[in-house]
């Protein structure tokens, strides 16, 4: 039996995946274990292996498609099995289910009139219901394929010459087919209905349908009986309103963005974050003087093989010790359980903004590193984030996150919390600024550090604590350099 490749969950989040391009086509052999295709899911672009040998016999999704976990969107013909037999069962409607009796044939239109070329040998006589009502002569129905209703030709030009909708009449006769009788009783009706003294005249169909749809009558011209508004007016009328405001947009907008997976998931995330977390901030001007002093001594150093340190390695090494300090401040909330529960690693997660794409790879155990191997680690992720080769398990784990827009001159700003994280460190530019100095002004390069905090782990003290931490090691930050040998002795 053909085996059926759909679209896998590649990570614990993933709703729905894009496929990025086939790496088979149609007719190729394909091995177990081979790439099939590259799929993007809301994590990372990721290689898609078969998990069945034999050759491919049809391909469901285009690249550039994207369809919900589960989606069929390639069928294997196994060893032995015709690719032809494979591709069409791919294509054939999913069979009903089981143990269901057949249905009997079903009998003719009660008295439909059926035209004959040719005769034809009287067929065996079938059980017929007979109405109860007295029987009618034989009708000529109007067929519907077009989507019409269906009705009497002498119904439907009484419909026309007296503008009657026959969208909003029950039809009685044969398979429910609109008859004289049911024109003639829908005018009567209409003629008993008193119509308002001011406003716009409307069917009593018009009038529910517009008050369901919130329609504004008033915008709506009437082509009914006596000019009333019907239903098919309402509809036409909500189908331009429709194409109006499609026209509108195509003069307001020059296009849309394509949201990849990854945006799609950031989005989730933000919004659960700031619908389920209770955020407040807390903000410090940090002196970075000596920050920069030691930034320049290291990198002046030229050690071979040594990358350059920047502010940004400086602040991870700084928040892992902080955060060793302060427990509380690398803690989850857990709605299910009510308690907090304290990490037992640091795993810092590092805003990174990559093809207008903002992902957040996490620098894993940081607890105990020397800056270098931090800086090592970093580079690394930042390295394989602008070439777009994270894996799901690159940006997994994290217990707290920096982001840092300094590099774009933003003087101050907050975060919005990673879920299920309980803080964010934000970090601004770093530019002169007046400072008073013994009583006298004086200019020092500064930055401002914001913490955003989920108020259920962290109160107001536990978090100003954290954070003067965080600006004590980065105006001492000699401390930062003290696990490394040749410093700090």
């Amino acid at each position: 039996m053909p085996k059926q490749i759909r679209m896998p969950k590649l990570s614990d989040t993933m709703e729905e995946g894009r496929l990025i391009a086939w790496r088979k086509s149609v007719g190729d052999a394909v091995k177990r274990g081979e790439i099939l295709a590259e799929i993007e899911t809301d994590k990372a672009d990721m290689e898609f292996e078969s998990f069945a040998e034999g050759t491919i016999a049809a391909l469901a999704v285009e690249p550039g498609a994207t369809v919900d976990v589960g989606t069929l969107i390639a069928v294997i013909a196994l060893p032995g099995e015709e690719v032809a037999d494979a591709a069409a069962a791919a294509e054939a409607t999913p069979a009903a289910s089981p143990a269901q009796p057949s249905p009997a044939p079903a009998a003719p239109p009660a008295a439909a009139v059926v035209p004959s070329a040719a005769p034809v040998s009287p067929a065996p006589p079938s059980p017929v219901i007979v109405p109860a009502a007295p029987l009618q002569p034989a009708l000529q129905v109007s067929h519907v394929d077009d989507g019409r209703v269906r009705a009497t030709p002498a119904a439907r030009r009484l419909a026309e010459e007296r503008s009657v909708d026959l969208t909003e009449l029950d039809g009685s006769g044969p398979a429910g087919a609109i008859l004289t009788s049911d024109v003639e009783n829908y005018l009567a009706e209409l003629e008993r209905t008193e119509p308002p003294k001011e406003g716009p005249r409307a069917t009593p169909v018009a009038l529910r349908m517009a008050e369901e749809l919130g329609i504004d009558l008033d915008a709506v011209k009437g082509s009914g009986p006596a000019g009333r508004i019907t239903k098919t007016d309402l509809l036409d009328h909500s189908k331009n309103e429709a194409a109006r405001i499609k026209d509108r947009e195509a003069e307001l907008f020059r296009g849309a963005v394509q949201l990849s997976q990854k945006r799609k998931a950031l989005i989730r995330n933000m919004v659960q974050s700031k619908a389920e977390a209770p955020h407040f901030y807390l903000q410090m001007e940090v002196q970075t003087d000596s920050l920069r002093e030691l930034r320049d001594r290291v990198n002046g150093e030229g050690v071979e093989g040594r990358p350059r340190l920047t502010y940004t390695h400086l602040m991870i090494k700084a928040a892992a010790l902080a955060l060793e300090r302060f427990p509380e401040a690398n803690a989850t909330y857990r709605a299910d359980e009510h308690n907090i529960a304290l990490y037992d690693v640091i795993n810092v997660g590092l805003a990174v903004d990559v093809n207008d794409e903002l992902v957040a790879p996490t620098i894993k155990d940081c607890q105990g590193k020397g800056i270098f191997l931090l800086l090592e680690e970093a580079n690394e992720l930042i390295q394989r984030a602008r070439m777009r080769k994270l894996q799901p398990q690159d940006y997994a784990d994290g217990t707290f996150t920096i982001s840092n827009l300094g590099m774009f001159g933003v003087d101050r700003f907050y975060a919005i919390i990673t879920p299920p994280q309980s803080s964010i460190l934000s970090v601004s530019a770093i530019e002169p600024r007046p400072v008073v100095r013994d009583g006298k002004v004086a200019i020092s390069t500064m930055t401002t550090l914001g913490l955003s905090v989920d108020h259920r782990v962290m109160d107001g003290v536990k978090a100003a604590q954290f954070l003067a931490e965080l600006k004590r090691l980065l105006e001492e930050p000699e401390e930062l350099l003290r696990d490394e040998a040749g410093f700090g002795d």
